[in-house]
């Protein structure tokens, strides 16, 4: 029987490194409350974990212009020709923990060694993996380097050795996607910017075994109508917020 996780109680009074690396390890940790809203959950977890996500996301904002207007008032773009999503809530941001817990706990029975997250944010994916696929490894990249320092130092803390995250606009043309077992992709961009990245991993999709989890309407919609090489094969699997979709594995949703 699962026990009771007082995650109130636990922000409030922010436990020992001891007692978060045991905490950590359990992946109830990161299921969310039936009693709990999953964003009032991963705002409690942030807490717990020693995210200053929120000082930071006020600082960017402070410097760089909101996504959702024009250059002007002395701030720039944060990085020209990709978007970064400054301004935007942190818990819209980032995909919840619960819904990151889910999707592994399902794949953990294809027995995967190595998760990709494409655009990973403050490394929420990572986290929950070691809780789940404990021998695995984990390779976030993201283009905001407070955002990356920040993962880097929760990380470190936990000492999760295999979590790895590294600076890099994935846009790129000289970006090669490393090969993995699963890969994470959010609605990072815009449609032109997540076709770049799509078109690289359709070119593997037929010689390569690999778990696609997208989520957000974008990309979903973009792989649905654009990217059937996807799913025609192997049919995917839909929940509310994000998508799985298997290169080998045949998938019923």
């Amino acid at each position: 029987m699962a026990i009771a996780i007082d995650f109130q109680t636990l922000a409030q009074n922010r436990p020992s490194l001891d007692q978060l690396e045991h905490l950590t390890e359990n992946p109830n940790f990161y299921l969310c409350p039936e009693h709990m809203g999953v964003r009032k959950h991963s705002i409690l977890l942030d807490k717990i974990l020693g995210f200053r996500i929120t000082k930071i996301e006020h600082n960017l904002l402070k410097r760089y212009v909101a996504y959702y207007k024009h250059e002007g008032e002395g701030k720039r773009k944060h990085y020209e020709g990709t978007q970064t999503w400054i301004g935007l809530h942190p818990q819209v941001l980032q995909t919840p923990y619960d819904e990151i817990t889910r999707f592994l706990c399902f794949l953990k029975k294809y027995n995967p060694k190595k998760v990709v997250d494409l655009g990973a944010g403050y490394g929420r994916v990572g986290l929950v993996m070691r809780a789940i696929l404990p021998e695995a490894k984990f390779i976030g990249f993201e283009i905001v380097n407070k955002r990356l320092i920040e993962a880097k130092r929760v990380f470190s803390n936990l000492k999760y050795t295999d979590c790895q995250m590294v600076s890099k606009n994935i846009l790129d043309e000289d970006f090669e996607i490393p090969k993995a077992d699963i890969y994470f992709i959010y609605d990072f961009s815009d449609p032109h910017d997540l076709r770049t990245i799509l078109d690289k991993l359709s070119q593997d999709v037929h010689r390569e075994r690999f778990f696609l989890v997208a989520r957000g309407e974008g990309i979903r919609s973009l792989i649905q109508l654009k990217y059937p090489q996807f799913w025609v094969s192997h049919g995917a699997i839909h929940r509310k917020d994000l998508s799985i979709y298997s290169s080998f594995a045949d998938l019923e949703n």
